[in-house]
């Protein structure tokens, strides 16, 4: 009689297993966005190159960061796009790099290549208002490449993608994230 009932008991167990691996996930809730973003469904980003140097093309960049802040940023509302793409929108990031540090470091056949990027990043409503302002943010990004280090010039494209990753990235955790604590 115990055996029959232990033997129930984990075809029961075995059942409800099955059944939980084959359902599907549970729907994650997103953290609701701060305030200063709640209404906000696009933002454009315009990239400027704040350096003597002319690292990159303003236009070139800020495509690229906007494409990346929508691919990193996929899980919540606020979409960007770059100042060309006409339509109403909420808001303006304004990221202006002020410096550009990169390192590379012989690995086997090939390098890791770091970049980090010092930049200030400042979000203002359509109507001017300043909604979030940092002046000094670091980007940080690296990559395993083959060859010849990064070039000293941001259009390159291994550079750029780099580069507009982290910009993005940073972006992103700033409106997210840190807007929250104001």
């Amino acid at each position: 009689m115990v055996r029959k009932k232990l033997l129930t008991l984990a075809g029961a167990v075995g059942i409800l297993a099955c059944g939980a691996c084959f359902l599907p996930p549970l729907p994650q809730q997103k953290e609701p966005l701060p305030p200063p973003l709640a209404s906000m469904h696009r933002i454009v980003i315009y990239v400027e190159d704040g350096t003597a140097d002319n690292l990159f093309d303003p236009v070139i960049m800020s495509g690229a960061t906007a494409s990346n802040f929508n691919r990193i940023w996929v899980d919540y509302r606020v979409r960007a796009e770059t100042s060309n793409a006409g339509g109403d929108r909420d808001a303006v990031l304004r990221i202006t790099v002020l410096s550009k540090t990169e390192s590379c470091v012989p690995r086997g056949n090939g390098e890791y290549c770091s970049i980090e990027l010092l930049a200030s990043y400042t979000l203002t409503a359509v109507d001017g208002r300043v909604l979030l302002r940092r002046p000094r943010e670091s980007s940080k990004n690296g990559l395993w490449q083959q060859g010849d280090s990064l070039p000293a010039n941001l259009n390159a494209n291994t550079f750029r993608l780099l580069a507009s990753e982290s910009l993005a990235s940073t972006a992103g955790s700033m409106l997210i994230h840190s807007a929250r604590s104001q």
